[in-house]
């Protein structure tokens, strides 16, 4: 540190610098040697780059709001409201902050610090994505060069599976017993089809070709459309289900209204149920029982949606091991 850049006036160390010419003195305001050399430290640093960029640095909560402005409104709501959850959690580590300053250590400390608050492999990882995504804006912002966040070797964080356990009919039997007759149809719909749960709640009557008895899906999460053909239980749901006069959607609730947080409705109707199974695990089901009936894994995958097979061969460990061979086979 420059001692020529600081000295002491009634005890409160100042600092002295230059500047285009110009001597210029501001108060630390602090009588601590070693806090004065800290904060000196951080001014030089912002001459520094106003000198090398033109411009003066960008903190994190200044990349945030405008990450905020430009780019959050342009994603799915689900995707917007789980990187303001990680925005959230970032803050403390990273809010007084400027952009420039975080580096791998930074990202690494981070992930340190969410490790000891219990947080799991997945939290962190979308943790580093919301991270990674303001980081990119700030790449094209010209605000820094690189990021970090992208850059960083998550093999050390690999998130872990959750074992699959497909509920069994029954279990599916008795929580439709004590469900509102809307959300029951809902939940027969989503074991005989296989659909996402955002794609099902979300679906509307346009989205259906009742001759055809085909749904057409626009807003998936992969974001390619896709077509699901319907079987007779699968139709059998829609066919039975009752429209509402103002409403598009296909399931409702109250004056026509979408079901919103449905995870968190279903997981408090499992329990006033006894049965122990995610909504997401009605999809599981369809796919195994699928294999199991001789479908093929490369169709099942278009069903699915998934961008690629390999990520619907995880279901080939719940099929007999030569069902699954000839299965595997069959897509090489």
């Amino acid at each position: 540190m420059r001692e020529r850049n600081l000295f002491r006036r009634g005890g409160t160390y100042y600092a002295r610098i230059k500047v285009r010419g110009r001597d210029i003195r501001t108060s630390l305001r602090t009588r601590n040697l070693r806090e004065a050399r800290q904060r000196l430290g951080k001014i030089l640093k912002d001459i520094d780059h106003l000198r090398f960029y033109g411009e003066a640095r960008h903190t994190w909560k200044e990349a945030t709001g405008r990450w905020m402005a430009e780019f959050l409104l342009s994603v799915k709501p689900a995707t917007r409201t789980r990187y303001m959850v990680s925005i959230g959690q970032l803050h403390p580590y990273l809010g007084a902050l400027y952009v420039d300053e975080i580096t791998r250590r930074t990202v690494a400390g981070i992930i340190s610090a969410r490790k000891k608050t219990a947080a799991t492999n997945a939290t962190i990882r979308r943790d580093l994505t919301a991270m990674s995504s303001v980081l990119s804006c700030c790449v094209a912002w010209e605000w820094r060069d690189d990021n970090p966040a992208k850059d960083f070797d998550r093999s050390i964080i690999r998130e872990r599976r959750t074992p699959i356990r497909p509920p069994t009919d029954d279990e599916i039997l008795k929580l439709c017993g004590i469900c509102p007759t809307s959300i029951s149809r809902l939940i027969r719909f989503l074991r005989y089809t296989g659909m996402r749960q955002e794609e099902a709640v979300g679906l509307e009557w346009r989205d259906i070709d009742l001759s055809r008895r085909q749904v057409t899906l626009l807003r998936t999460k992969t974001n390619r459309p896709r077509v699901v053909s319907l079987d007779e239980q699968a139709w059998g749901t829609i066919e039975g289900t009752p429209r509402h006069i103002n409403s598009p959607y296909v399931f409702w609730h109250g004056d026509g209204d979408r079901y919103h947080h449905f995870a968190s409705r279903f997981a408090a109707l499992t329990k006033r149920a006894g049965v122990r199974f995610r909504c997401h695990d009605l999809r599981h089901k369809f796919a195994i029982d699928y294999l199991k009936d001789g479908g093929d894994i490369y169709a099942l995958s278009r069903i699915l949606g998934h961008a690629s097979v390999k990520t619907t061969e995880m279901y080939l460990g719940y099929v007999d091991a030569e069902s699954a061979q000839q299965l595997k086979g069959s897509n090489q």
